[in-house]
């Protein structure tokens, strides 16, 4: 990768792109998508990056280096789903009444509405992250998932 990096007068990319690109990559790994996880690699590799599976780390031809870090699941399938339906993208106003409404029905027990939220929003690329408490699409946009309130669920 460093030769291949330096033969082609790779332009540097900032850790961000590349922990980035790194994520995406082991998403895509994880889902089974290998064609664009390929993909995700060539690119790193044009860039001087080198992806180290036994150490899981990476390696820039500049010297910078990182983890590989562990892979979101449900990220994964949330992007894995987004692909496969060719998701049409919800705008930021009907994710957030999505999710709204899903934390509306999870605070009054209907767990059964919340999945199918879940399962609609994970359908057009959209993931919740319960630990961060935000959601996140599949082209970067992200927002927290705000408090619920009861009387109005």
């Amino acid at each position: 990768a460093q030769k291949a990096a330096r033969a082609a007068g790779a332009t540097t990319l900032s850790d961000e792109e590349i922990v980035r690109l790194v994520r995406e990559r082991e998403q895509a790994r994880a889902t089974g998508d290998y064609k664009t996880a390929d993909k995700l690699r060539d690119q790193l590799e044009k860039h001087g990056v080198h992806l180290d599976a036994k150490d899981n780390k990476w390696q820039a031809a500049d010297g910078r280096s990182g983890p590989i870090g562990p892979v979101n699941i449900s990220a994964a399938h949330a992007q894995k789903a987004a692909r496969a339906a060719g998701a049409t993208t919800l705008s930021d106003e009907e994710i957030v009444r999505l999710v709204r409404e899903r934390e509306q029905a999870r605070a009054t027990g209907d767990y059964k509405t919340a999945d199918k939220l879940r399962d609609q929003l994970e359908k057009h690329g959209v993931h919740l992250d319960a630990k961060d408490n935000k959601w996140q699409a599949a082209d970067g946009r992200s927002g927290p998932i705000g408090p619920v309130n009861i009387s109005a669920a």
